[in-house]
């Protein structure tokens, strides 16, 4: 049988299977509300605030720790993704009210596995779904079976991965599953970096060069107005290329379909990858 582990007298446990975990929260009553933030653990900021949000919206809080190697499209990438269980544990433990499942492959992803891969079209085409082939049917396969074993009332995610949250709720829409999908606003550190997971493999020098990625993201925001959109990305290219990162794509979008856009008079998103050494980062800002 899987370990229970209690923190103090509060409502904090932490569960390593779904059949567990149901059975415990059936103790709350049947009118309970569960927010569900999914994670792959080395947590920062940017989940603690996903989980106060969900706090305050539902009854109880479950946050899963899960490295889904489903959604790498590199193995290297896969093993140098940052773990930090124990520290983990440590940050959540605090709040009252949550729930942590740490779920082993087998179970996210049984031999009876509920998923049926939806069809994702120009999101899985353009931008991450292009360079990172393989990386959005892994999300809307280990999200849909995370709802789907849990299922919780909302789910929690952050918008710095703005397309993969396109893809949630694309995947939310088809499936249609009963889960309220909420996107909440990117965390920055104080200098503007987006806190990120994979910020745990740079150096403290690294960290300084990457700020050239909300530069530059500032920069086209603050010249929309002045350029055409070809126009404004080959000068933001120009901005970014002062820096010391390595650019694998910038472009603009429409916010909804993630089409390419001729004008800004929609709402758009701006999107960036690049590479600080060997760490991707990602980021964007709405236009």
């Amino acid at each position: 049988m899987s370990p229970i582990i209690t923190r103090k007298m509060d409502a904090f446990r932490i569960f390593y299977d779904f059949i567990q975990l149901k059975e415990h929260m059936k103790h709350f009553g049947a009118q309970l509300t569960v927010g569900l933030v999914p994670t792959m653990g080395a947590l920062h900021q940017g989940h603690i605030e996903l989980v106060e949000r969900a706090a305050i919206e539902n009854d109880i809080v479950v946050v899963t720790i899960f490295v889904n190697p489903k959604q790498f499209n590199n193995s290297s990438d896969l093993k140098q993704y940052p773990r930090t269980i124990e520290t983990d544990i440590a940050l959540l433990s605090a709040h009252k009210n949550v729930i942590i499942c740490i779920p082993n492959e087998i179970d996210v992803y049984p031999k009876n596995d509920p998923y049926s891969p939806i069809t994702l079209g120009i999101l899985n085409q353009v931008l991450e779904g292009k360079y990172r082939p393989g990386h959005f049917p892994g999300v809307a396969h280990v999200v849909h079976n995370l709802f789907h074993f849990i299922e919780p009332t909302s789910a929690y995610f952050g918008l710095k991965d703005y397309q993969q949250f396109a893809v949630i709720r694309e995947m939310v829409k088809q499936t249609q599953l009963k889960v309220k999908v909420e996107g909440c606003d990117t965390v920055r550190d104080e200098n503007g970096l987006a806190l990120s997971s994979r910020n745990f493999n740079l150096s403290e020098e690294q960290i300084n060069d990457a700020l050239i990625i909300i530069d530059t993201l500032r920069y086209i925001k603050s010249k929309k107005n002045q350029f055409e959109i070809d126009h404004l990305l080959a000068k933001a290219k120009d901005f970014f290329n002062k820096g010391k990162l390595t650019l694998e794509y910038l472009d603009i979008v429409d916010a909804q379909s993630f089409k390419k856009v001729n004008n800004l008079n929609r709402k758009t998103v701006c999107c960036i990858a690049a590479f600080c050494g060997e760490v991707r980062l990602i980021d964007n800002i709405l236009l």
